[in-house]
């Protein structure tokens, strides 16, 4: 019978961590492993190629992905995700990491360990959870997934408003009382001051697609659009970042009173530089 992994594969997102961990764990536990060892096992002509992996010097292709997975020992479960980690990892554009990832979610024994990361995918997903968490927490609401459909723009069906509750539910955002109204279990849900995955990411493009589609069905005193065209000395950026930055949080002190809101409203900032720096365009060429 196989020994198993002494760390679990299915509880990273990263397998050169992965890759790290096993085999510090493999060194305590008392073998005689090493870089020509595991080279020797796995099929290997380099002895340092597992170092050189491991420390992001040298990637994995789809063959010696498979030689590693036999010189870790994996099943073929193990084996299978880790494949899919591997090519999760390298992945070089947020439409490849995506795809990917959504690889990664299919595995079961991945969902199992962690459902709550499959959860907040779907919550980014979609433009209206955020909205309907909202909603719910309104002194109109009558308890009915009509209203809440009735009151989005754009509009949805009542079934996925059914679907969202449960999702929000689900991930602590919101919870029931005893009388069956629903209150938010937080005022704020924020994902922090700058973009920390690619799930995230996937949410702001589509928020991007809302505001165009909307700013072509809304009246001008219902929506405020505005653009800014500066000229900055490159180290202005940091601070404009910060500026930015400030400006949201005195937004969210604002708000946060507001526990049962009338409405609900996107509000978008979005700053990027529209030209090159010469170093980068150096290197372009």
């Amino acid at each position: 019978m196989r020994k198993p992994s002494p760390v679990n594969v299915f509880e990273y997102t990263d397998y050169r961590a992965f890759l790290r961990d096993w085999y510090e764990a493999a060194k305590k536990g008392g073998g005689t492993l090493s870089y020509r060892s595991f080279a020797q096992r796995a099929g290997l002509k380099s002895i340092n190629f597992y170092k050189f992996v491991m420390d992001g010097v040298r990637n994995l292709t789809f063959d010696s992905a498979a030689k590693f997975a036999l010189g870790l020992k994996l099943n073929k479960q193990e084996t299978e995700f880790f494949k899919k980690l591997v090519f999760y990892t390298q992945a070089k554009t947020h439409e490849e990491k995506n795809r990917r990832y959504q690889d990664l979610l299919r595995s079961r024994k991945y969902s199992q360990l962690k459902p709550i990361e499959r959860d907040q995918y779907e919550y980014y997903a979609t433009w209206y959870h955020p909205v309907v968490r909202e909603l719910v927490a309104s002194k109109d609401f009558d308890g009915t997934f009509a209203w809440i459909a009735g009151r989005l723009s754009p509009s949805i069906t009542p079934a996925q408003a059914e679907k969202s509750v449960e999702l929000l539910e689900k991930l602590g955002f919101i919870e029931q009382m005893e009388n069956g109204h629903w209150k938010q279990a937080s005022s704020i849900v924020s994902t922090g001051a700058e973009l920390k995955s690619h799930v995230v990411h996937n949410y702001h493009k589509i928020v991007l697609d809302l505001a165009k589609r909307v700013i072509d069905e809304l009246p001008v005193e219902r929506r405020d659009v505005s653009t800014m065209t500066l000229g900055v000395n490159r180290g202005r950026i940091t601070e404009l970042k910060e500026l930015i930055q400030n400006f949201r949080q005195e937004i969210l002190k604002a708000v946060a009173s507001d526990t049962e809101p009338e409405e609900v409203v996107q509000l978008n900032i979005q700053m990027f530089p529209l030209t090159i720096s010469p170093s980068t365009q150096q290197e372009v060429v």
